[in-house]
């Protein structure tokens, strides 16, 4: 069997869903590979429309979340092609040469785009081939309405009825929670994980993280938090990529309770190391959290999908927030030092979050093709 994932570069989450997803078909020993779906297009399509993206979500995020708004409340009309969608089909027509020549079984999409260009391939081409879409977000998306999928596997069961509106029937959407890596289902004692990490075995640990991209403001919050903590915790930063950020924060990394890191593939230990978490209502970064069983205070003002990722958890009780940084930092000192509330938002948690995702993706869909799906051009 072989078996590809699209995904895009808009954000880290759908790469990262895609990796989950790989890393457990090949501990199955099942060929697969992931692609950027924009590039069979074009490199320069793919960066345009991904860097583009990023650019806009950092730089201007109303006007980002504005646009995002007005796709979510007018989804194309039945008959119809939406713009997003005529533009995300110029470039199929090399995916399925790809597809085709590769001789892939299954596809999986982690991004509408992807999804996109795969249903115009079924539309256009007659091709023995099963596709799904899987999301990275706790919402629909726009231009859902638009994928014709074998099935949409879906963080929630409580977000059945946001794709069922937009006209998908109800039996392929299967809820089975946000694909992560197997990594964050293993857990090191939190000694253990403060030994590795080189944190203070004596005090209690927020982690405060910002997302792949790395922005918002983080220092800004990172420093009233600093200020707030009692003697007994230690902040630990992950500024990801975001250099500039590790700087910034690295001006006060004389403090005894500041632990400032750029980069790490160490995120899981530092969730087991720490108490509570800081951080974006991002898709993956919050099921990583959940999954840790780890209290939540989601800060930012978010936009597009992360506005409806932030309402579920807070609808649900996965997570607390506050309107101004002095707020969240106030919120954050709180739920640090209340053990009663950190042990029922752990409880909560495990009730939502102790399903293996990508396993269960992966297991429907080795199941599902079985040995019948070959390619054939017709």
């Amino acid at each position: 069997m072989k078996i590809l994932i699209l995904s895009c570069n808009t954000g880290g989450g759908h790469n990262s869903a895609a990796a989950a997803l790989k890393e457990y078909f090949n501990s199955k020993e099942i060929f697969c590979e992931i692609q950027d779906a924009l590039a069979f297009d074009s490199r320069l399509k793919s960066d345009i429309i991904s860097k583009g993206d990023i650019l806009l979500y950092k730089k201007a995020p109303k006007l980002f979340g504005f646009g995002y708004r007005f796709a979510e409340n007018h989804p194309s009309k039945p008959g119809y092609d939406s713009f997003l969608y005529t533009v995300m089909k110029s470039g199929t027509a090399k995916l399925y040469e790809y597809l085709c020549e590769n001789h892939f079984q299954v596809v999986l999409c982690t991004h509408v785009f992807a999804g996109m260009m795969m249903t115009e391939i079924k539309r256009r081409y007659w091709l023995n081939l099963r596709f799904y879409f899987v999301a990275t977000d706790y919402a629909s998306y726009p231009g859902i309405e638009e994928v014709r999928a074998d099935a949409f596997f879906v963080a929630h069961k409580n977000l059945i009825p946001d794709y069922t509106a937009y006209g998908i029937p109800e039996h392929l959407v299967i809820p089975v929670g946000i694909p992560i890596k197997r990594a964050f289902y293993k857990s090191l004692t939190k000694e253990r994980a403060k030994e590795i990490l080189n944190l203070p075995q004596d005090k209690r640990v927020v982690l405060l993280m910002c997302g792949s991209i790395g922005c918002g403001p983080v220092h800004k919050l990172g420093m009233k938090i600093l200020k707030k903590l009692p003697e007994d915790a230690v902040l630990a930063v992950i500024c990801g990529s975001n250099l500039k950020l590790f700087k910034k924060f690295e001006k006060h990394n004389a403090s005894e309770n500041l632990h400032v890191v750029g980069y790490t593939n160490k995120m899981n230990i530092y969730m087991d190391a720490c108490d509570i978490v800081v951080t974006k209502p991002g898709g993956l970064s919050s099921t990583e959290s959940a999954t840790k069983l780890l209290p939540m205070v989601l800060m930012g003002e978010p936009v597009a999908c992360e506005v409806r990722n932030m309402e579920f958890f807070l609808k649900n009780g996965f997570a607390v927030t506050g309107d101004t940084l002095e707020g969240l930092a106030d919120e954050t000192v709180a739920l640090l030092t209340d053990d009663e509330k950190t042990s029922s938002m752990s409880d909560i948690l495990k009730e939502s979050f102790s399903v293996y995702s990508a396993g269960v993706i992966c297991d429907y869909v080795i199941t599902a093709a079985g040995n019948e799906c070959n390619i054939e051009e017709s």
